[in-house]
């Protein structure tokens, strides 16, 4: 029975260590890392700031921490499905899908790395995102290069002009959807995945 406090104590841990990437990624997308404190994300989260540092030695780390969620999410809800799919054109249906659910499951994503991105006080931060979506980029443009050699997509088309103007209407149609009760999420992704099939598609 030794072990037992031991594992509480190692369950207690883990989920403080959750509450504090969870309430840090909502209140970067809210307020942007500058404006975000120590003591925003211990109260947020109902730690102490010693709690705090017990598990992030810095908000560097815990700005590292929340990015590794945040690409474990897109490789279970976004990369694994869309890479499942057989076509290049199924894959970039399915594309807009898997962003719809991912969005719906963490609003704050989206708005999170935008915020990181535009924060002109945290440039190493921005530049650790610019790597994120020039990632993402080049699996997108990945995709529709494969399209281009199977003759689905039109062979005029610039693979990584189109990666960008995906994510440009993701991120978009996130932002839309949070300010505009009239434009559902479903609703915007669903003419953005027309609009671009229709295009790319011969």
């Amino acid at each position: 029975m030794k072990g037992a406090p031991a594992s509480r104590k190692a369950r207690q841990s883990a989920r403080t260590r959750e509450a504090l990437v969870t309430q840090s990624l909502a209140l970067v997308a809210e307020r942007g890392l500058s404006r975000t404190s120590i003591d925003h994300i211990a109260k947020a989260a109902g730690v102490t700031k010693g709690a705090m540092y017990w598990h992030f030695a810095s908000k560097d780390d815990l700005f590292l921490a929340i990015l590794d969620r945040i690409r474990d999410r897109w490789q279970h809800v976004v990369h694994a499905r869309v890479s499942a799919r057989q076509t290049p054109t199924d894959r970039l249906s399915q594309l807009f899908e898997s962003y719809g659910e991912l969005f719906r499951e963490s609003p704050e994503i989206c708005l999170f790395l935008q915020q990181a991105l535009l924060d002109q006080h945290n440039r190493k931060h921005s530049a650790q995102v610019a790597r994120v979506f020039a990632s993402t980029a080049r699996f997108i443009a990945g995709i529709i290069d494969t399209g281009k050699t199977t003759g689905e997509i039109r062979p005029e088309v610039d693979p990584m002009t189109i990666a960008h103007m995906i994510l440009g209407m993701l991120a978009g149609a996130s932002q839309q959807a949070t300010i505009s009760r009239s434009q559902p999420l479903r609703k915007l992704l669903s003419a953005a995945k027309a609009m671009t099939l229709a295009y790319v598609a011969r």
